[in-house]
């Protein structure tokens, strides 16, 4: 991908944005001199120049060694600094709330653990927050002033319902009041989108190509990539694939309709119909008041071991998630799509299989390729990801202007 040349000058309406979208394409090369970079960005050198000595003032890129000489004095490669800024990023979920410390480069710095529970208050939860804040920032000698901001993931959409609202952050402004107690700026933004914007801004994807990531935790839904930014639709329900009919047999969801992935293909789906057969369930060596997620891992790992009434409904939900995935590749026209996030640890590749196969035998595969990857199962990259949601907005926002 770092190949790809840009067709069109980068520069933009002003300096700033001009600046946003060099240090953007610094980004997404990994590291680049500046005679590609202005080859590359559609700019004189003289102009590049001038806006690379302001981003090495700035602390946001360096010098990262010498490219081969064909003959005169060798080019100095460009890269991110990460020695100076960081962001953090958190994942609000029960019973532990993860904080991460991020490089400007979306790598970890550090990472700590906070317990909370449905029963906490509001006020007592959020203090934990800032406390694990302060802690990270002091046992990774950073300071306040070197975080460009807080990202916070939340599952769900923001006004968004569902039959189990997760806790008191859906009803409260906890961005307004964790700002007051920290004194950094905070983001909020859907868990998916975050993954999603973790991929483009840790995965070196260029602004040109459009992708989506579907992550599954407890439920599913889709962060989409279109010209750099996510896409979020008129009421910042975009990617909402939990309702995509999927389900021949129309069981009955929630939201009014019948057949949607919510309620055949997600992990919490899953663990469901496992309580619904006693042998299965019997057999997984979990307690009857463990976590859908307790019960949807223990599945998953019995079904890649092979046991088959494991894998018969591991692989039942792989092709409903594969039909709402090959909707949305053929109504957006992607190239590119990621699995990502903890409901598909321990049968991740069982997805990959069925979500490849359903897009190689789809309208979109007479046009051009899907490319489809398994990127991560971590628990923690909804927090990763929200971290990148601070550093996109922050240091690159051409995007959103």
């Amino acid at each position: 991908m770092n190949s790809v040349s840009v067709r069109q000058s980068l520069r933009g309406r002003s300096s700033a944005e001009t600046r946003s979208a060099i240090l953007d394409l610094i980004r997404s090369s990994g590291e680049i001199t500046r005679v590609e970079l202005s080859r590359r960005a559609g700019l004189t050198e003289a102009t590049i120049s001038k806006v690379v000595n302001d981003l090495i003032a700035s602390g946001l890129i360096s010098a990262s060694g010498r490219a081969e000489s064909t003959g005169g004095k060798p080019a100095t490669f460009l890269r991110l600094d990460t020695s100076t800024l960081a962001a953090v990023g958190i994942v609000l979920d029960l019973p532990h709330i993860v904080i991460v410390l991020c490089a400007i480069d979306g790598s970890v710095v550090g990472s700590v653990t906070i317990s909370a529970t449905r029963e906490d208050e509001p006020e007592v939860v959020l203090e934990r927050i800032a406390a694990g804040i302060s802690e990270l920032l002091d046992l990774n000698g950073t300071t306040p002033d070197r975080v460009i901001g807080i990202g916070v993931a939340l599952s769900g959409r923001r006004s968004y319902r569902g039959p189990n609202p997760l806790d008191w952050w859906e009803n409260m402004a906890i961005d307004k009041r964790l700002e007051t107690l920290t004194g950094i700026d905070v983001l909020l933004e859907n868990d998916a989108n975050c993954a999603a914007l973790y991929e483009f801004w840790s995965g070196g994807i260029p602004p040109g190509h459009d992708f989506a990531v579907v992550y599954a935790a407890d439920g599913i839904g889709a962060g989409i990539v279109i010209n750099g930014d996510v896409y979020r639709g008129r009421s910042s329900h975009a990617g909402e694939i939990g309702h995509v009919y999927v389900d021949r047999s129309e069981t009955p969801c929630w939201c009014g309709r019948r057949g949607c992935l919510e309620v055949t293909g997600t992990p919490s789906a899953i663990a469901r119909r496992t309580r619904d057969t006693p042998e299965l369930f019997a057999g997984l060596g979990v307690a009857d008041d463990d976590s859908t997620r307790a019960i949807y891992a223990a599945l998953a790992q019995r079904a890649s071991a092979g046991e088959p009434n494991a894998l018969k409904l591991i692989k039942e939900a792989a092709e409903y998630v594969a039909t709402a995935v090959v909707g949305m590749a053929n109504t957006l026209d992607l190239g590119l799509v990621v699995l990502a996030g903890p409901g598909f640890a321990g049968a991740g590749p069982l997805y990959l299989k069925a979500v490849r196969a359903a897009l190689d035998a789809t309208y979109i595969r007479s046009v051009h390729r899907v490319e489809v990857r398994l990127r991560s199962v971590d628990p923690n990259i909804a927090a990763l990801g929200a971290a990148s949601l601070v550093l996109h907005r922050r240091l690159t926002p051409h995007h959103a202007a």
